[in-house]
């Protein structure tokens, strides 16, 4: 019995151990994927920081980034005009759980103040055998609330406002013309013909443009690829644009590109002192543990 009872304490007191220090383990090693959108109609190109360090390099408008491991935790994502660093147009810090994929997105206009950073987490689970997924990313800033249409089918997104990303949606794999309306009609504000969507592929089809500049467009990124973003079907204007105005508008100019994204360098930072806490905590519950057995013997 008193063995059987030594033997409970220590299992007790190990499994306690790993209980605290686990989380803190997750946290120190864990990686989070991360890829830069560009998709501010009027902003020049751009060099995209984080922490401190350059990724990306003379990015211009339209431009999704591949995917880059960040620690997970807190990183500062500061994006400049190409060639300055004195001035960024954008300066968040960024959470991101480990094992979580995200795209940070630089949305809005630079003429009305609104250009700002927008993080979507991203879902790189496959569908089941079969199917696609594939969402929507509202990054029109003077278009207002849509829906999102099937030709011949049910809505896949309603009602979507700038600038918010729809939940994953899980169609068969095919090919679909996606006609994009004003929010709750069926004035049709622009055509996606012939988009392509591959049984086990995850996409991301990104509104972009502006409506006073009558350049709406769509640019369908499969997110589980693991290559640089490309655009895999076309859009076209194919109805007034006037009904998908909202109040601000700006000139906008375009291009389409892509920039390879860099390794960012290893500065140590908070996984290192989160993998020091861990240690520590281990040693601590190590003592403890061994603390109960001693007094578990001399019972």
């Amino acid at each position: 019995m008193k063995i059987a009872r030594r033997l409970l304490l220590l299992g007790l007191a190990l499994m306690t151990a790993l209980a605290l220090v686990a989380p803190a383990f997750a946290q120190g090693t864990g990686q989070a994927q991360v890829r830069v959108a560009h998709l501010a109609p009027d902003a020049p190109n751009v060099d995209v920081y984080v922490n401190g360090d350059p990724v990306l390099t003379d990015v211009p408008y339209t431009t999704v980034s591949e995917y880059l491991s960040l620690p997970a935790g807190t990183q500062q994502v500061t994006v400049y005009a190409t060639g300055d660093t004195t001035s960024p147009v954008i300066d968040v810090p960024v959470e991101l759980a480990a094992g979580g994929a995200y795209t940070v997105a630089a949305v809005g206009l630079v003429a009305d103040g609104s250009l700002s950073a927008q993080v979507y987490e991203d879902d790189l689970r496959s569908p089941a055998s079969g199917n696609a997924k594939v969402r929507v990313v509202h990054a029109s800033p003077d278009a207002g609330p849509v829906d999102v249409v099937p030709r011949g089918g049910q809505a896949l997104v309603a009602g979507l406002t700038f600038p918010e990303a729809s939940p994953y949606a899980e169609v068969p794999a095919g090919t679909y013309t996606l006609d994009v309306n004003a929010a709750g009609t069926n004035q049709t504000a622009l055509t996606v013909p012939d988009a392509t969507l591959a049984s086990g592929g995850v996409y991301s089809a990104f509104a972009v443009g502006t409506v006073f500049a009558d350049s709406l467009n769509v640019l369908l990124v499969q997110d589980n690829a693991g290559t640089s973003a490309s655009a895999s079907a076309s859009a076209s204007a194919s109805a007034s644009a006037s009904s998908m105005a909202s109040p601000s508008a700006s000139a906008s100019a375009s291009a389409t590109a892509s920039a390879p994204m860099e390794e960012l360098p290893d500065s140590g930072g908070v996984g290192t002192w989160v993998a020091m806490a861990a240690a520590l905590a281990l040693m601590g519950c190590g003592i403890g543990a061994i603390a109960l057995v001693r007094r578990s013997f001399t019972q």
